[in-house]
């Protein structure tokens, strides 16, 4: 591995009155021109920091070759969706250039890593682009769909925001540790939206028009999806059903299950797993 270089609280774009930044790694010595990976973090949309797990996962995956950009994006407690797409949007076209001005040679290859929430938005940029319509009904009338990602791996994603929990789980599956026992978790997903806690038909359109999975076609970049097969938060049938609508519309996506894994486990920072996120960013055609 690579030496990296890191540079913190770097201005990536402007909004709604305020800066957006990103923290850079990228690889020292002759390692030639490299690809660029955006790093969306994991958090419900609510909470999680561009810093996130860096030292475990952006350091190992930079160090393997590949430029890498850990954004933040809006939260929902700050704009609703699509506020989080439109950022990520933004970043993919601003990201290569930072890079760039600081003497990184990038290659013009860019790509989307997401885990959890931020693997939700980056399935979405990557969906969208391909012209298979909007984000749903918030987006609002003639939002452009962004530019294309050449690849993406999303980690643990929720693919289906009318099921989260609901969707089955393996036998075997449990909370991961970071949530103490009993606790109830917070409808993430109904707060990214600002619906209120009802099941009404208009609450569940615009919960499917923010799933990835309402967006398949042919046409998509190459999806590596990667699940643990014990998460009980956001289970591996999110994964498998993702996978298995783009397999039937022809466009390239591959699964690794990690056995033995819940949601934002440490078994997702072996080496194994980060050798498959960065080939999967680096090569898939």
């Amino acid at each position: 591995m690579n030496p990296v270089h890191t540079e913190t609280d770097v201005v990536y774009a402007a909004t709604a009155g305020r800066e957006l930044r990103c923290d850079l790694h990228w690889p020292v010595g002759d390692v030639g021109p490299l690809p660029v990976a955006i790093y969306l973090h994991g958090g419900g949309w609510a909470r999680g920091a561009r810093s996130d797990r860096a030292e475990e996962r952006l350091v190992p995956v930079a160090g393997a070759g590949i430029a890498v950009a850990s954004i933040e994006y809006r939260l929902s407690g700050e704009a609703l969706w699509p506020a989080q797409l439109d950022d990520v949007r933004a970043a993919i076209d601003a990201v290569p250039r930072l890079f760039a001005e600081r003497g990184v040679a990038v290659s013009g290859r860019t790509t989307l890593w997401g885990c959890s929430a931020g693997g939700h938005v980056a399935l979405m940029a990557a969906l969208t682009a391909a012209g298979n319509g909007d984000a749903g009904p918030d987006a609002g009338p003639g939002a452009a769909p962004g530019a294309a990602p050449d690849a993406v791996v999303a980690w643990f994603p929720p693919t289906d925001l009318t099921l989260m929990t609901d969707a089955p789980a393996s036998p075997g599956a449990r909370m991961p540790a970071f949530l103490p026992p009993g606790a109830a978790v917070p409808p993430f997903e109904r707060m990214l939206l600002g619906l209120g806690e009802g099941d009404d038909e208009d609450a569940l359109t615009r919960l499917r028009g923010a799933s990835p999975l309402s967006h398949v076609a042919p046409g998509v970049c190459p999806v590596l999806l990667i699940h643990g097969d014990e998460d009980a938060l956001i289970p591996a049938s999110h994964s498998e059903t993702l996978r298995d609508a783009l397999l039937a519309a022809g466009s390239p996506v591959s699964m690794l299950l990690v056995r033995g894994a819940t949601h934002e486990d440490p078994l997702f920072d072996a080496p194994a797993v980060l050798g498959a996120t960065a080939a999967h960013l680096k090569d898939s055609a």
